[in-house]
């Protein structure tokens, strides 16, 4: 592959973009020169240079135009500056609402690669935001503006680099888009994002854990209840809620009122930097989450990082995760509906052959699902992009 100038689009805080931010840095390790244009979030430098790529910053001073949404003229026209002063080969854009304004500074002459880890418009209508205000949930569950925005999206993507099968099966249903257009790059670890954390379990397991957002999806508010009805059988396990989000009150309130309240741990926020630390004091990662639309087509990065650090995982039913786990025995997955569901899986995790699942987890990362592997498909995604882009018609 020649070498590139890349411009990476993303709305979202730089750093603290785990995806993007490995991308890129592997990116620059190949020699290409690379640009992330991402979300202003009170930073004191609007430009800077960061693992070798260049960040520039969008919306300083312009209160909510700072955020992207479709029509944005900040977005578009700061988009529009980056590709004067850069003369880009390739823009890839992360999700589909920054599509629009990449579309319209690139006036098509630019390729654009679509970076989709997820079926954003379902996703959309599970999170509570879009659910309490009136206007907001009048667009996303009754008119369906976000569909109409990941169409646009897709539509407009000279190649897709999405997360697991199961998405690609979708866009190709819903918008025939070919399947040597779509390149799956899971979000696994690299090497260096796991050294130093403590491989395997306590035996037998203590720390039964969930990192990240705090969204209605993600069924935090069972887990809380179901972990209460385990621990009355398992009196000395424990419950680590490392994260924030929309429904942290909820679920918080839920375990205040439980017996086994001082058994259930929140951390709060946290960074990249602090996942050393949080998943070498957990024995067991819990993924609950519920079996909607939104959870069938996308795999969490969390469950590679529990593989690659030998933390077995109980997970829901949605699909992805039980062909990931069907393929490495490294955990068990059925229905977390209910509470007595999600109990009842911690009573078969503790009776399970930990120490098979944790050295399954590290083999298929070894093997298969580490970053390494993930990147090729992301250089395969470009050289097809460049190879079929307008400028080379």
């Amino acid at each position: 592959m020649s070498k590139s100038t890349i411009v990476y689009v993303v709305n979202a805080k730089v750093p603290e973009e785990v995806r993007a931010e490995k991308i890129c840095a592997s990116l620059v390790q190949h020699g290409h020169n690379v640009i992330i244009a991402c979300k202003w979030s009170g930073e004191t430098e609007i430009r800077e240079k960061h693992d070798g790529y260049t960040i520039i910053r969008i919306g300083k001073g312009k209160g909510i135009f700072a955020t992207c949404f479709p029509g944005n003229p900040f977005w578009q026209a700061a988009i529009s500056s980056i590709i004067q002063e850069f003369n880009p080969n390739l823009i890839i854009c992360r999700e589909m609402i920054p599509m629009q304004s990449c579309v319209k500074a690139t006036r098509k002459t630019i390729p654009i690669i679509l970076d989709m880890a997820e079926h954003y418009p379902a996703a959309m209508r599970e999170w509570k935001k879009y659910r309490m205000n009136p206007i907001s949930r009048l667009a996303v569950h009754h008119l369906y503006i976000p569909d109409f925005i990941e169409k646009h999206a897709v539509q407009h993507a000279d190649a897709i680099i999405t997360v697991c099968k199961e998405q690609n099966e979708r866009l190709n249903a819903e918008y025939d888009i070919g399947n040597n257009a779509m390149f799956i790059a899971h979000n696994t670890p690299d090497e260096c994002s796991i050294n130093g954390i403590r491989k395997g379990s306590s035996l037998p397991p203590i720390v039964f854990g969930h990192h990240g957002y705090f969204t209605l999806e993600r069924n935090l508010e069972m887990l809380v209840k179901g972990f209460a009805i385990a621990a009355q059988r398992h009196p000395n396990i424990k419950l680590l809620l490392a994260g924030s989000g929309e429904t942290f009150n909820d679920v918080y309130a839920i375990a205040s009122s439980l017996p086994c309240s001082d058994q259930i741990e929140f951390t709060g926020s946290y960074t990249s930097h602090d996942l050393a630390d949080l998943y070498g004091r957990t024995d067991i990662g819990i993924l609950p989450y519920a079996e909607q639309q939104f959870r069938q087509y996308t795999l969490p990065n969390k469950a590679f990082d529990y593989m690659a650090s030998g933390i077995p995982i109980i997970s829901s039913g949605l699909r992805p995760m039980r062909r990931l786990l069907d393929e490495t025995q490294a955990g068990i997955y059925g229905s977390c509906e209910t509470p007595e569901n999600i109990a009842a899986l911690i009573d078969i995790m503790m009776r399970s052959d930990i120490p098979s699942m944790a050295e399954n987890g590290i083999e298929s990362f070894k093997k298969t699902y580490n970053w390494g592997h993930d990147f090729k498909q992301i250089l395969a995604s470009i050289d097809f992009t460049l190879s079929h882009s307008r400028k080379n018609l």
